[in-house]
């Protein structure tokens, strides 16, 4: 039987174990490595743990201490969840692992090269993204041409200071966050006014999509737009939590969204992701999946459109994006 008060020493022991050395020390089982210092719970696959700390995402809650872990997610009365906790530190005392912040280095961008004219060869010639959406976000300093190694950049700002690139190689498959990124800042278009955010896994993505819109003559400049930079992978994998950090700190800074429409790769890991996040937003979101059908991603729907000779294929298409316009009306979008 439990004892009715808590002796404030054996609280203030109980209080100094963290819920990953709980783990670690009595219940190894239940952790499972997730990259060099990370892990998740193997009952529940949103619950992480990272440098001392724990957050169960799908629940949105978290902390540090066994105490709160035990009372939380396993669902201990206090008093019973203290005793259970000094009961196990008296016959077995835990061994407590230290942390050693890393000395954070301030942001710093590629350096630029003296002109985007690959860049935007690339994006405008190869990937077919109208030149004009191009060169609004180059006018606004969001793309940029590298000067080593010529690649494409694509940059997220903490409001106007930059704190988030994106690199991919314009020659080969190369595609990195550069050193220091912040995901909580991955590459987007904000619209204050309009609560609908597009989300894609990549910024060629985006911007494929902004031009299809352009293209059946819609103002893509009404919705909101963010890329996952390949979260999706991570997702499947488990290495990252299941609604991703780019996703969750831009919905926290725009309060004002009300519909999320995804169009992660027609794959079965953006498929699955999709799902996933899904799955845990529906409730507070209006979440439609809206991943293309026929085709692996929107880069290469647009690059479909661009090339086919069949106008009444290409009508088709368009057809169908007029439908999806109609649709946002009825829901009350203009």
């Amino acid at each position: 039987m439990s004892q009715r008060f808590i002796r404030k020493d054996v609280l203030e022991k109980v209080r100094t174990l963290s819920a990953f050395d709980y783990l670690r020390n009595y219940a190894p089982d239940l952790l499972v490595k997730n990259g060099r210092t990370d892990y998740y719970h193997r009952d529940h696959d949103s619950l992480h743990f990272s440098n001392g700390k724990w957050y169960w995402w799908s629940q949105g809650k978290g902390g540090t201490s066994a105490l709160d872990y035990l009372i939380i997610v396993e669902g201990y009365e206090f008093k019973d969840a203290c005793n259970y906790l000094s009961d196990l530190m008296n016959v077995s005392a835990p061994v407590t692992t230290y942390y050693h912040p890393k000395p954070v280095k301030p942001f710093e961008l590629p350096i630029k090269d003296k002109n985007n004219d690959l860049v935007i060869r690339y994006l405008c010639e190869i990937r077919k993204i109208d030149k004009g959406i191009v060169d609004d976000f180059i006018s606004k300093g969001m793309i940029y041409q590298s000067a080593n190694f010529k690649n494409a950049v694509f940059v997220g700002y903490d409001k106007d200071k930059p704190a988030y690139a994106f690199k991919r190689s314009i020659f080969k498959n190369f595609k990195l966050d550069h050193a220091g990124s912040n995901k909580a800042f991955s590459f987007n278009y904000t619209n204050v006014n309009n609560d609908v955010l597009h989300v894609f896994e990549a910024a060629i993505d985006l911007l494929s999509y902004m031009t299809l819109l352009k293209m059946d003559e819609m103002d893509y400049t009404e919705f909101n737009y963010l890329s996952l930079a390949g979260a999706s992978d991570k997702i499947t994998s488990k290495s990252e939590a299941d609604i991703p950090i780019a996703l969750k700190a831009y919905l926290e800074r725009n309060p004002n969204i009300k519909t999320i429409i995804f169009h992660l790769d027609n794959d079965e890991v953006g498929i699955g992701a999709t799902a996933k996040i899904i799955s845990i937003l529906n409730s507070k979101y209006q979440c439609i999946d809206e991943h293309p059908k026929m085709h692996k991603d929107v880069n290469e729907l647009l690059l479909y459109v661009n090339k086919t000779t069949n106008n009444l294929i290409l009508k088709h298409y368009l057809a169908m994006m007029i439908m999806q316009r109609r649709a946002f009306k009825s829901l009350g979008w203009s």
